[in-house]
């Protein structure tokens, strides 16, 4: 729980200037998603039915509606540029020990093109995951006739594919900082990612698992709001998240820690 606490303490501690990267974004990410099945969908889990079809979980898990992709281009580009301003800022904290939104612009052309690559990536790996997951969940539909049994089992299911989820982002967390501050090529920074985080999986998945099933847990009183709350709860947990464990795994000295007189 080392990095979990870590994290919410610069989030907690910061949130005053961090809180606005992650505003604009999550209002057109709130609007890409078909909130009224995201609805239909927790009220049959709720119910103890799970008598649900594939394109009702594949929308409930994907992250945008097809039907409102215009949302969520705009979504994906302003996370892809309010990110790359987000780790700019945050680097130049944890590194130097100031924080200033004068500088945002310096270091954004270069972290763009890592961040845009990463992020791409990512959301396709994300869409790959949730296609899977409601692959599977719908051949429990169709197999399973009891109600409560295939409730059971769906929900089981789509847990052990959340672990799974999680387990992945651990592999990969740290290869975004680590291409950004060290200045290494994707698959070096990819290597050396794997490199530092040895030894230390097993925290970096508890703390990324914490935050992911926290953030499905109570799916039902779903409303425009609650999805923004939880982008930008999600948004700046993880960019702060990558930093405070590359800094701790690379041995490096954060001079934001450092107590200013």
């Amino acid at each position: 729980m080392r990095y979990l606490g870590m994290t919410f303490k610069y989030i907690f501690k910061n949130f005053i200037f961090i809180f606005f990267f992650a505003l604009i974004p999550s209002f057109f990410f709130a609007m890409s998603t078909d909130i009224h099945n995201i609805g239909a969908v927790a009220d049959n889990i709720v119910t103890g039915e799970f008598d649900l079809s594939f394109v009702q979980l594949f929308n409930f898990f994907s992250l945008f509606s097809l039907k409102r992709w215009p949302f969520a281009l705009a979504a994906f580009v302003l996370t892809l540029l309010f990110m790359a301003m987000l780790l700019s800022m945050m680097e130049k904290h944890m590194r130097v020990g100031s924080r200033s939104f004068r500088d945002l612009f310096k270091r954004i052309d270069y972290n763009l093109g890592s961040t845009f690559f990463i992020l791409l990536l990512a959301l396709i790996a994300y869409e790959f995951w949730a296609l899977v997951t409601a692959g599977l969940c719908s051949l429990v539909v169709l197999i399973v006739t009891n109600g409560l049994a295939r409730c059971i089992l769906g929900i089981a299911l789509a847990c052990g594919m959340m672990v799974l989820l999680c387990y992945l982002v651990s592999l990969f967390l740290l290869w975004l900082p680590c291409r950004q501050i060290t200045g290494y090529s994707f698959m070096d920074s990819l290597s050396y990612s794997s490199q530092i985080s040895t030894g230390k999986r097993g925290k970096i998945f508890l703390a990324g698992i914490v935050v992911t099933v926290s953030a499905f847990a109570d799916m039902r009183p779903v409303v425009f709001l609650c999805i923004e709350i939880i982008y930008i709860f999600v948004f700046l947990y993880y960019n702060v998240l990558m930093y405070v464990l590359f800094f701790d795994a690379n041995g490096e000295e954060r001079l934001d820690l450092k107590k200013k007189y």
